[in-house]
């Protein structure tokens, strides 16, 4: 999935769940979504695509808060970014590897069920969902699309309902 997905999308659901939270305080904390493709860049790929690395990687983060802050709400919106980035890297048939470094199997789910329309009926082709296996290798990759209508359909969407809810609190 491309960046502007992996920011617009989860900060759409955090935007409206936590609606007395500073705007512009979760728009940067979105940017904690992209942290699990940092792994490309290291030529690693999909060793920060692992539910392990990344719980290890958060959980000094919860600690530091709840002991400087006496909370862990910023924390919690830091991990739905960065675990929503696995979610939707699952849904856009990318590999994950959740066990990594115990295991170095990834998952790809697809969705490959087509409909095809004869006249007036019609039919499914293939499966609701195929999930294949994969091996990490190392190395560098070339990034799929940094950019895509997807990524840029979901800024817009959120920045259209940004600008809706804003125009709805000042009438009120």
């Amino acid at each position: 999935m491309d960046v502007l997905a992996h920011i617009f999308i989860p900060l759409t659901i955090v935007y409206f769940l936590k609606k007395k939270s500073n705007p512009y305080y979760i728009l940067t904390l979105a940017f904690f979504g992209l942290l699990p493709d940092l792994d490309k860049v290291m030529g690693l790929p999909g060793v920060l695509h692992s539910i392990i690395t990344l719980t290890i990687i958060i959980l000094p983060i919860f600690i530091i808060e709840k002991i400087a802050k006496r909370s862990w709400i910023y924390t919690s919106i830091i991990a739905f970014f960065i675990f929503s980035h696995l979610l939707l890297d699952l849904l856009d048939a990318s590999p994950i590897f959740p066990f990594y470094p115990f295991s170095n199997i990834g998952i790809i789910i697809e969705f490959p069920l087509r409909i095809s329309f004869n006249g007036p009926s019609f039919s499914f082709i293939g499966s609701l969902i195929q999930v294949t296996y994969t091996r990490l290798e190392t190395g560098f990759n070339t990034y799929n699309g940094i950019i895509s209508g997807f990524g840029i359909t979901s800024a817009l969407l959120f920045i259209t309902l940004f600008i809706i809810t804003k125009k709805a609190g000042k009438n009120q």
